[in-house]
């Protein structure tokens, strides 16, 4: 007959902890099931996602960047700066044509509900107005 040598063991009581076993019957300590660890940054997670939950130190997860001026009236800006690029192109050679492409920009900034989208394409229009009604 072989007998277990005591330890702690996989709790048959299915707690997912375990449950000490003196050698001849189970006792009444129970560990709590491990926790899973924080990942190290960089490293993968199971299945090839993120890690997430708290970080070694035991801050929270980190919050992505906060979006930049920039980034957040990207077309709006690129709609402002092509209608002055098709002003001075209307001034110096005639050409109206271009005058449309700022709406365009801008009408696309407006989709995106960029915070300076319809003063964008406020201009735009303006722009438009003023070269083929002028």
């Amino acid at each position: 007959m072989t007998t277990t040598p005591a330890g702690w063991y996989p709790d048959p009581g299915g707690s997912g902890g375990a449950r000490w076993w003196d050698g001849a019957a189970w006792g009444e300590q129970l560990q709590a099931a491990p926790q899973p660890v924080a990942q190290p940054w960089g490293a993968a997670a199971p299945h090839g996602g993120a890690a997430p939950g708290p970080q070694p130190w035991g801050g929270a997860s980190p919050q992505a960047a906060p979006e930049t001026y920039a980034k957040r009236n990207a077309a709006s800006l690129t709609a402002l700066a092509l209608a002055v690029v098709c002003v001075l192109i209307a001034v110096t050679t005639g050409y109206v044509v271009f005058a449309l492409i700022p709406a365009f920009v801008a009408i696309t900034a407006v989709q995106k509900k960029e915070p300076l989208a319809w003063p964008a394409l406020g201009v735009a229009v303006a722009l438009v107005i003023w070269r083929f009604v002028a």
